[in-house]
């Protein structure tokens, strides 16, 4: 085991920092008699909180599977109250709120009349300044804040600062998001898998009462990719893409005319009405439909999804059954085992990872 961890700690001390495409997992001799008897009980799958993610129905879903949703902000103040109204008191639901102080009351009255509490979220893009440290520790302080989860850090000296600030849960990923381009405009981030590594390590002699939640956010193309953040150190990864194509996620418009289509060939024709635009929070297209017009610089795209092509609960027994059968390949039995102390990272080349999809010489 402590050889494992000595040729992990090498390879991500070097100069060259890595992402979920630079490495795979080594396989061992095999435990499991059967890849069914993996013990998968843990909450290791978060929503994003995006306008076009997690609303009411996708936080139902994963909450029905003991996920964990992430409520989106920028929702109605409707939907946010009824959010609360409904999955304040599922120890696995989060809300999410901003920077302001206007959040933070308007909780406040939420919780006056009331004896429970919510995980709370902190959704914004740099979690380690002075001001968000304010931030933290007034809700750290409130007697409605269950749990509190920082916003994104990329660094184990952040996220030292953000614990100390009051952060139960550490939300690890400056960049690497399908829709963001923070890295590109700014220069700035940590490839995700070095950062999540590196601040895993920071705390990894804590005792378990104290250590924080390490959420990998951003960068999830393939279940793979899921495996590879839980051993590289993460508990959880938050998912925002793949969550989206989900049917029960937020944002779907209907197109009229292929709906019409669809009706009036009694469901045969033009199945598929249903799209949305995909895009990153602190993108051109997000900006002007919630605020009306652009700050800043953007840092983020848009794209089309043309029509819903999941369901959570089938994307969650695809990601269940694949990180059972990495357990099988790992030598291990319990999810909970997936980390840099028994998991052994091999580094690869572009090569490599071309060898690594499937290459069918013809394909029908």
């Amino acid at each position: 085991m402590t050889n494992i961890y000595e040729n992990n700690l090498k390879l991500f001390t070097s100069s060259i920092q890595l992402t979920a495409n630079d490495v795979l997992l080594e396989p061992t001799k095999g435990i499991l008699a059967s890849r069914k008897d993996a013990n998968l009980n843990a909450t290791f799958l978060y929503s994003s909180p995006m306008d076009t993610v997690t609303g009411l129905n996708l936080s139902q879903a994963l909450l029905n599977e003991n996920q964990a949703p992430v409520f989106c902000r920028f929702s109605s103040d409707e939907e946010k109250h009824e959010s609360l109204t409904m999955f304040h008191k599922e120890k696995n639901f989060w809300f999410s709120v901003g920077a302001s102080e206007e959040d933070y009351q308007a909780l406040k009255y939420f919780f006056s009349d009331k004896k429970s509490s919510v995980n709370i979220s902190v959704d914004v893009a740099h979690g380690d300044t002075l001001h968000m440290h304010k931030i933290y520790k007034m809700y750290n302080e409130a007697s409605w804040c269950r749990n509190l989860m920082s916003g994104t850090i990329a660094t184990s000296a952040s996220a030292f600062n953000v614990m100390r600030a009051g952060c139960t849960h550490i939300r690890v990923g400056i960049g690497p998001g399908s829709a963001c381009s923070t890295r590109i405009v700014t220069g700035c981030g940590v490839p995700n898998l070095s950062a999540v590594f590196d601040v895993w390590s920071s705390f990894q002699d804590y005792p378990n009462q104290i250590r924080p939640v390490i959420i990998a956010d951003g960068g999830i193309k393939t279940t793979g990719d899921i495996v590879k953040y839980l051993s590289a150190g993460a508990d959880a990864v938050m998912i925002g893409n793949l969550f989206s194509k989900c049917i029960e996620s937020s944002g779907w418009k209907t197109n009229k005319i292929k709906k019409l289509i669809n009706v009036l060939t009694f469901n045969i024709m033009c199945k598929n009405y249903l799209y949305k635009q995909y895009r990153g929070q602190a993108s051109k297209d997000f900006q002007i439909f919630h605020k009306g017009y652009v700050s800043g610089t953007p840092e983020g795209v848009s794209g089309k999804i043309q029509y819903p092509t999941n369901n959570v609960n089938n994307f969650l027994k695809t990601s269940k059954a694949a990180v059972s059968s990495a357990l099988s390949y790992l030598g291990l039995k319990d999810i909970n085992h997936l980390n840099p102390q028994k998991v052994k990272f091999i580094r690869i080349s572009s090569a490599s990872y071309e060898e690594s999809k499937p290459h069918l010489l013809n394909k029908e």
